[in-house]
Parts: C-alpha cells; sequence; structure tokens
C-alpha cells in the first residue's frame, strides 16, 4: 500500500509520463474534429430555426392584417394586380386585400435604398430577405357555409376579385413575371406539390360537427428558400442546399363570413 501511495504521489509531482502525453494528444486529435462538427452543425441549426419562428410570426402577422379586413373590398380598376407604383407597399393610390396582406412579407423601406414600381418593400419582414424568384406567398379566404361547409371561394369574372384558382399567390402578381407558381416547387425548381397546405378539405376535416356553421377563414403560408449560413461541404452533402422552409397560419375573418339565406316559407 505504501508503494503504490509513494508511486501515486511522484507521479502527481512529476507529471504523466512521456507515453501519457502522448496518449492524451491522439485523443484530443481524435475527439476535437467531432466536437468542431458538433458545435459548428448547433450554429446552423439555430440559425435554420431562427428563419423558421422568424417566417412563422410573418405568417402571423399577415392573417391578423388579412382577419381585419374585408377581401371584397379590392381596387376594381387594378383587380387583382396592384396598381402602376403600388409595388411599393405604402402606397396609398389602390388597395388589394391579398396583394396588401401579402405586403406584411417586404422589406422595410430603411433595407431598400429606393423603393421603385417594381420594388416590393416598405414592409415589416426586416430578417428573412425573400428571393421572389424562389420564394412565395400564398394566401386563400376559405368560406363555411350552412349547407355543405365548402370554402374556396369562386372568382367574379367581372371584376376577379377572388383569385380564379381558390389561392393567391404572390409569385403570380408581383413584378417578376417570368417566376410565377413558386410555391409549387421546390428551391431546386423541381415541382413538388399541385395544392397549398391549407385546402378547404382540410379546413372541414378540423371544423368541429356542432361549431358554427356561416364563418370564414383567412389561411397565410410562405415558402422560403432557405441557404445555409456556413456553407460547409460536410453539411451540404448531406442536407440540400438550399432547403425549403414552408410556415403557415390560419385565422377567422369575420367581414368575409357567409350570410346565411333564409329558407323559402
Amino acid at each position: 500500500m505504501r508503494n503504490w501511495l509513494k508511486q501515486h504521489l511522484n507521479a502527481i509531482a512529476h507529471g504523466p509520463t512521456p507515453a501519457q502525453r502522448g496518449q492524451s494528444m491522439l485523443e484530443l486529435a481524435l475527439v476535437l474534429p467531432i466536437l468542431l462538427l458538433l458545435l459548428v452543425g448547433m450554429v446552423e441549426v439555430v440559425v435554420f430555426i431562427g428563419r423558421y419562428l422568424d417566417l412563422l410570426d410573418l405568417t402571423r402577422e399577415a392573417a391578423r392584417f388579412g382577419s381585419q379586413h374585408d377581401p371584397d373590398i379590392t381596387d376594381l380598376a387594378a383587380g387583382n394586380f396592384p396598381a402602376p407604383g403600388n409595388y411599393d407597399c405604402s402606397a396609398s393610390n389602390s388597395y388589394n386585400f391579398f396583394y396588401d396582406t401579402a405586403c406584411v412579407f417586404s422589406p422595410p423601406s430603411d433595407q431598400i435604398a429606393t423603393c421603385q414600381q417594381t420594388t416590393f418593400c416598405n414592409g415589416m419582414n426586416q430578417y428573412v430577405p425573400l428571393d421572389l424568384t424562389t420564394d412565395d406567398v400564398v394566401i386563400t379566404v376559405f368560406t363555411v357555409n350552412d349547407l355543405d361547409q365548402d370554402g374556396h371561394p369562386i372568382a367574379d369574372q367581372v371584376t376577379n376579385i377572388w383569385p380564379t384558382v381558390g389561392y393567391w399567390a404572390l409569385s403570380d402578381y408581383d413584378a417578376d413575371l417570368t417566376h410565377n407558381a413558386n410555391w409549387t416547387k421546390d428551391c431546386h425548381g423541381n415541382v413538388v406539390r399541385s395544392q397549398p397546405y391549407y385546402t378547404a378539405s382540410k379546413i372541414n376535416s378540423v371544423l368541429e360537427a356542432d361549431g358554427p356553421q356561416a364563418t370564414a377563414f383567412v389561411a397565410v403560408e410562405a415558402f422560403y428558400c432557405y441557404h445555409q449560413v456556413l456553407d460547409l461541404p460536410v453539411f451540404t452533402n448531406v442536407v440540400p442546399d438550399p432547403i425549403q422552409i414552408d410556415a403557415y397560419s390560419l385565422m377567422p375573418i369575420p367581414a368575409a363570413n357567409p350570410t346565411p339565406t333564409p329558407d323559402n316559407p
């Protein structure tokens, strides 16, 4: 016992032997790259989650804006298109329910040197830079009536107030006419979907049978191509870069509630 204690005290006093130091360096060399990868991966994941949460907040703000307005009140001269000069979301020369709701996703004026006729700007999106050649915003108003609980509004062929296909997509009405229906594609241009997340059947599936039968909802869905901030091959070889983020929100819109038709006597 005394000999063991003496050897242990000598080891403490004189430090590790060369063999022990070499073993420690080898262990560090093996573990350090893994620790660095984990650290870098955590940074990338945190940024990705932050982008998703920012996008989710924007869909909520847009849905909240839409829920407080009437989708039937639209500048008929502009139809579903912004009037000339109205790509600037602060312009007051016309109003369009769908485009003005999507304006929540435009960057504020302090991030744009000049809000020109073709610039989507003067909104409240400070952190998620939308690329209108790949990203998209889809807005749909669903009505639920007393008869069949079916929701997609059909276009009035004269005023074209409602979207003719049952939804409104920013990519179809922005200044870029060469990149439409971005929401149907992934970030590499491949068509991956034919309908938004919220459809009439999905709305009907979540409604309670004994709930209000004359109501309406506005759904806002955002599609954003996230580019890895670190752009390391070790990750881009495993995770697609860019990768699409899809966030959505649903809120009631009282102004679009259908008016029940009284029964014939």
